[in-house]
């Protein structure tokens, strides 16, 4: 999982969601499991990855975009659990568009009336994934 490195309490952020598997920022109060890792890199969290999982603050896109560019394993797609749209010198325009046409990689998005605090208490949650494949369906060789 990539992590915007942050200097918490003397301790950087990556080494306190590793060490001790909570991200006490901006999900405190919710253990995460052992084998989430934390870096801060996020060519080394996204490095053979198959699916990209996107969720960071819309602003952030281009520039993770651009790291990501020609670096993201052949066949890999993308979901977008961001919401918003981005208002650029061509009109708004959909966060997931932005993705698609910067690492040109398929991207479907997840979007629900979903607080992050429900999801990790377990709440009752709703959750609808759109996208623009008819057949989800992947072979992968070996």
């Amino acid at each position: 999982m990539w992590v915007f490195e942050e200097i918490i309490n003397g301790r950087k952020l990556t080494d306190i969601i590793n060490q001790d598997h909570e991200n006490v920022k901006y999900l405190p109060g919710h253990k995460l499991t052992p084998n989430v890792v934390a870096v801060p890199d996020p060519v080394e969290a996204a490095a053979d990855a198959d699916i990209i999982i996107f969720v960071i603050p819309h602003q952030f896109i281009p520039k993770i975009c651009d790291q990501l560019l020609g670096k993201v394993k052949a066949g890999a797609i993308g979901i977008s659990l961001i919401k918003g749209v981005d208002e650029g010198p061509e009109g708004l325009k959909l966060i997931s568009d932005i993705i698609r046409e910067k690492l040109k990689i398929e991207v479907s998005v997840l979007m629900g009336a979903n607080i992050a605090n429900e999801v990790a208490d377990e709440k009752f949650c709703e959750t609808t994934i759109g996208c623009k494949m008819q057949n989800m369906e992947r072979q992968h060789k070996n």
